[in-house]
């Protein structure tokens, strides 16, 4: 059995942001929960959040994520659109490579795990 010495807690209104890099390039701003696995592989969750832009993106891990604010629509390289909005959840596998069309200031809660 395992013990728990913290557990982690936040909130969809966390201020604590810091920017989020891809490829040496800031692509909005993270919030972490999570940045470990109790056990074998990864797992990643927090807050995303950024302002209108485009911006391509393969996906690290296995990718989980509810919509909590904003539009965004997901190019994924091979296959066709997904557009998602507030309430959405959608799952995408590791290694897909896409591109995000962020439409409105947007924020999502995410897991990424592999």
């Amino acid at each position: 059995m395992a013990t728990v010495k913290t557990i982690p807690v936040t909130n969809i209104s966390a201020q604590d942001y810091e920017p989020f890099m891809v490829e040496g390039k800031q692509v909005g701003e993270v919030h972490w929960l999570r940045t470990e696995s109790g056990g074998e592989g990864v797992l990643y969750t927090g807050l995303w959040r950024c302002e209108p832009r485009d911006i391509p993106y393969v996906f690290p891990g296995d990718e989980t994520f509810e919509v909590l604010e904003g539009e965004v629509s997901i190019q994924v390289e091979g296959g066709e659109a997904v557009d998602l909005k507030v309430g959405d959840v959608a799952s995408f596998p590791k290694g897909q490579a896409s591109t995000w069309t962020v439409k409105s200031p947007f924020k999502k809660f995410f897991v990424i795990s592999g």
